[in-house]
């Protein structure tokens, strides 16, 4: 009784914690990231995205105020939040 309760834990355990299929594309959330973080001193460009543990772990830059960052956007939410923001 016990190996059959601790391998139905273990099936549970690999099978619940997949990963998400995100519902925003990468397209959307570059869009989101550079509207979010462009100002009136110049626009921001991702320079780098990509999805793990159901978010995107978005690098972007600003030149024209010599800022970057990393972003981290929910996949499925869509709820930005900075993560780290450097100004030169």
């Amino acid at each position: 009784m016990r190996r059959v309760c601790v391998l139905g834990l273990i099936v549970l355990l690999l099978f619940g914690c997949g990963a998400v299929e995100p519902e925003l594309t990468e397209t959307e959330v570059i869009e989101m990231v550079e509207d979010l973080d462009s100002n009136s001193f110049g626009n921001a460009k991702v320079i780098a995205i990509k999805y793990e543990r159901n978010r995107y772990v978005v690098e972007w830059e600003n030149e024209g105020n010599c800022e970057w960052g990393i972003d981290y956007v929910d996949g499925v939410t869509g709820e930005v939040e900075m993560a780290e923001t450097t100004i030169c």
